[in-house]
């Protein structure tokens, strides 16, 4: 019986694990690049012009820069990815727990119970708003107020300067301590939080230039390849970087500036504001 109450998840926890071992290893080839063409001595190579000089210093420069990009980017996965595998093992474990406590002696798994129907309020015209539902999270609407910028980023702020690590698994005040739940706590969303997957059934997607302090930054993308993060405010005139509150597997809770609208070979990322 404990070997059958196993394996939901499309990719084996140690699978994941061999994944992250074998990031990691490439990561730290790209490093290994990195150091080899921080290295290069243009001036000893041979003799250029003064104009060739600079030019092929600029790009080593740019080289050196986007390998540490390539590098910071491998880490993170890695780190990602060995996180997801604890998280998935730790469910898998649960659940096999939680069957066997229920299965009688005979050996056959009891009944599934039915849930109540549940049955949306009528006749309400407020705010979004989430409420677990049976197994899942539905969305109804519920007379709670959305929180103002100001309450939005303190909420962010108070999990930055707690320096809280990072767990696809782990929980404070309710919220799951990774990207998805840190937003789901600034945003006033019932705990554990949503996800990256489902943060859109509560806020809708905006134009750069609309963001202000309080929207967030969205991956889409299920599991760890997803990501989010809370904007701030903007770092320059140029709308090139802005300052956020991210809860990152490489950081923890952290407040930084990023460059928009985030760190290349993360995926695809656009503006959300919470509500409909």
């Amino acid at each position: 019986m404990g070997g059958a109450v196993s394996g939901g998840f499309g990719v084996a926890p140690e699978g994941l694990v061999g994944v992250a071992g074998r990031v990691r290893a490439v990561a730290g080839e790209v490093w290994a690049v990195r150091e080899r063409v921080a290295g290069v001595d243009v001036a000893a190579s041979r003799p250029l012009a003064p104009e060739t000089f600079e030019v092929v210093r600029a790009r080593l420069r740019e080289a050196v820069e986007t390998l540490d990009r390539a590098e910071r980017s491998g880490v993170d996965l890695a780190d990602r990815l060995a996180e997801s595998a604890r998280a998935y093992a730790e469910v898998d474990t649960t659940a096999a727990t939680r069957l066997l406590a229920l299965l009688p002696v005979g050996g056959a798994l009891p009944p599934p119970v039915a849930e109540a129907p549940f049955e949306p309020p009528e006749g309400y015209d407020g705010p979004l708003g989430v409420r677990p539902i049976g197994r899942g999270a539905g969305i109804v609407r519920v007379a709670a107020p959305e929180p103002s910028e100001e309450e939005i980023v303190a909420r962010a702020k108070g999990w930055a300067d707690l320096g809280l690590g990072y767990s696809m698994g782990g929980l404070h005040d309710g919220y799951r301590t990774d990207c998805s739940g840190l937003v789901s706590m600034a945003w006033g969303l019932p705990p554990p939080g949503l996800t990256t997957v489902t943060l859109p059934e509560v806020s809708h997607p905006i134009d750069r230039d609309e963001l202000r302090p309080g929207d967030i930054l969205l991956n889409t993308a299920p599991g760890a390849a997803g990501h989010t993060l809370i904007f701030a405010g903007w770092a320059d005139a140029a709308h090139t970087s802005y300052h956020a509150y991210e809860e990152s597997a490489s950081k923890g809770a952290h407040y930084g500036t990023v460059p928009y609208p985030y760190w290349s070979g993360h995926g695809t990322f656009r503006p959300y504001r919470l509500g409909s």
